[in-house]
């Protein structure tokens, strides 16, 4: 899931005035992840053929996430295999306004490849033939000045969007088998919406989100990054204890933190900082089953990557 149920005590985002900025120069890649042989990846593009009509009919624009995303990225692309199965099918749509959004629902549930799920939730459907769980969470136009959403018609239920944004200007293009093509959240967003879902879901669902972003921190280096990281940020090599794991986490810190502003940057550190503290209780990396203090490292690398270039964007 992309969004995450706010409580009076959770932290709420700044307002995003205008639009959002472009995605780092690294981000900007003319290279299409071709996966059209991947057999297994038939259902999901399946699920993407549906979909793409109704978004076009409706002036949306969508981009895969959640665990998805994270298989696609880590199993597919990179042969990192996930510690935490789902197949639910997460989608984030970027809409004008609810209506938009309530036009992109209609239209899928009128083509006949999708019926409404169990419960009442507006943004959870089932694609038919494959029998997929499809989640589609609205952001952008329907967004208030917190960066959150209330679901209609009540408002009781608001979701926290934060990341979802910068999500798709940093996403990736990718080739699904029967020519599908689809934007897909880059591992850097993966883990930037992962933090958000954490803070907002660690004493809910323990676990959940913290074994995601573990893999995402232990496993960033070995995701494409050796030579950018050996040519670009040769000082990551530099340090007499160097840790090939704390190297990774540090650089995926600082490709996060490119997608951000100053002031969101600092809300990271706010949130990761205190899981730092050899003295407390390391309750993130407990939850994500990582040995204490080499998963403290991670995160302390991780916090490290988002200081040196909040320390940048401070300039």
């Amino acid at each position: 899931m992309l969004c995450h149920r706010c409580s009076s005590m959770q932290i709420c985002w700044p307002q995003v005035t205008g639009a959002v900025s472009k995605p780092p120069k690294w981000f900007m890649t003319n290279t299409l992840l071709d996966l059209s042989d991947r057999f297994d990846l038939k259902p999901l593009a399946a699920v993407v053929r549906a979909l793409q009509p109704a978004a076009a009919a409706s002036g949306s624009r969508f981009f895969l996430m959640g665990a998805a995303a994270r298989d696609l990225m880590l199993q597919h692309v990179h042969g990192i295999a996930p510690k935490r199965i789902t197949e639910d099918v997460d989608f984030g749509v970027m809409v004008e306004n609810w209506e938009a959004f309530h036009t992109l629902r209609n239209a899928l549930l009128a083509s006949g490849a999708f019926h409404t799920a169990a419960g009442k939730a507006l943004h959870k459907l089932l694609h038919k033939s494959t029998r997929l769980p499809l989640d589609i969470v609205p952001f952008g136009g329907v967004e208030r000045a917190d960066r959150t959403i209330a679901w209609p018609p009540t408002q009781d239920e608001v979701f926290d969007c934060f990341g979802a944004k910068e999500a798709l200007e940093a996403s990736v293009e990718v080739l699904l088998p029967g020519e599908v093509k689809m934007q897909c959240a880059s591992i850097p967003a993966l883990a930037l919406l992962k933090i958000t879902a954490w803070r907002d879901r660690k004493l809910t669902h323990p676990g959940r989100d913290a074994v995601d972003l573990g893999l995402y921190m232990s496993s960033y280096l070995d995701c494409g990054n050796m030579d950018r990281a050996a040519t670009e940020h040769q000082d990551l090599y530099a340090a007499a204890d160097f840790d090939h794991e704390a190297a990774g986490s540090r650089l995926l810190g600082r490709d996060i933190a490119k997608l951000l502003d100053h002031q969101a940057i600092t809300r990271m550190l706010e949130i990761l900082t205190p899981e730092t503290d050899p003295d407390g209780a390391l309750v993130l990396v407990q939850q994500a089953k990582l040995e204490l203090e080499h998963g403290r490292q991670l995160v302390a690398a991780l916090c490290k990557g988002l200081a040196d270039e909040h320390k940048k964007a401070a300039k």
